[in-house]
């Protein structure tokens, strides 16, 4: 869904939290929330700090410590909790040694944001949104990234056991699903890429909508694919 209804669109007096917002996918999120008249905390790794980013690791211990100190110093609790940081790289089994590479990946698609969505839920309002960036590469794989596709996958399936365990608390847990996005992380990559703005916007027009999955551009079509003719998502994903 990415058809914006800016009518509709007013968050004014939400409190949002996305991580990674200095760049690419997460900076356009921050500047359509805080446009929406949210008010909107981020992080990263080099961020100037400042009463609306901190500076944060979210693959440690110490910078989920420093997140959770700012998300309480916010004037509420959290409405959206977004988490957009990603890292994605070429691993080769076949020919490399693999090393940390695979660790960092784990560290920051996967474990950062179970870790800070089970620390963060008790700042977390009755009726607010949990939101994963996922991919369509959480549905299928391709050859050159085996351990992002994995992390994704994984990343999907905790967010829909998390749906079921949190609708009594009335949390929605919604999954983004954007096709390629023209950013730092897919430079040199693929072709046909949208901006990291149109993502926003559909973000902002699926939660408003009240989605639970936001297929953003192409995702659309290939996750119809991935229902009808899995077999030939497949292929196609794995030449990517």
């Amino acid at each position: 869904m990415t058809r914006m209804t800016r009518l509709t669109q007013d968050f004014s007096g939400k409190r949002v939290f996305v991580t990674g917002g200095t760049q690419g996918i997460g900076a356009a999120l921050v500047a359509a929330f805080t446009d929406a008249g949210a008010e909107v905390l981020t992080c990263g790794r080099t961020v100037t700090p400042s009463p609306f980013a901190v500076a944060a690791d979210i693959a440690t211990d110490e910078g989920r410590a420093a997140i959770i100190s700012a998300v309480a110093r916010l004037s509420g609790p959290l409405d959206i909790l977004i988490h957009n940081a990603g890292t994605q790289q070429a691993l080769d089994y076949a020919n490399g040694t693999i090393g940390e590479a695979a660790d960092q990946e784990i560290a920051v698609n996967l474990v950062a944001p179970i870790r800070l969505t089970e620390t963060l839920l008790p700042y977390m309002v009755r009726g607010g949104a949990i939101c994963f960036l996922t991919s369509v590469l959480a549905y299928k794989p391709k050859t050159s990234a085996p351990v992002y596709c994995a992390s994704k996958a994984g990343l999907r399936s905790f967010a829909l056991a998390l749906r079921q365990q949190l609708a009594p608390q009335e949390l929605r847990v919604v999954e983004i699903v954007p096709p390629l996005v023209a950013t730092a992380m897919t430079g040199g990559r693929g072709r046909g890429k949208i901006s990291p703005e149109r993502v926003a916007r559909a973000v902002l027009t699926g939660l408003t909508a009240g989605t639970d999955r936001i297929a953003i551009g192409k995702a659309g079509p290939a996750l119809f694919l991935d229902r009808w003719a899995p077999r030939l998502l497949s292929r196609m994903m794995a030449r990517q």
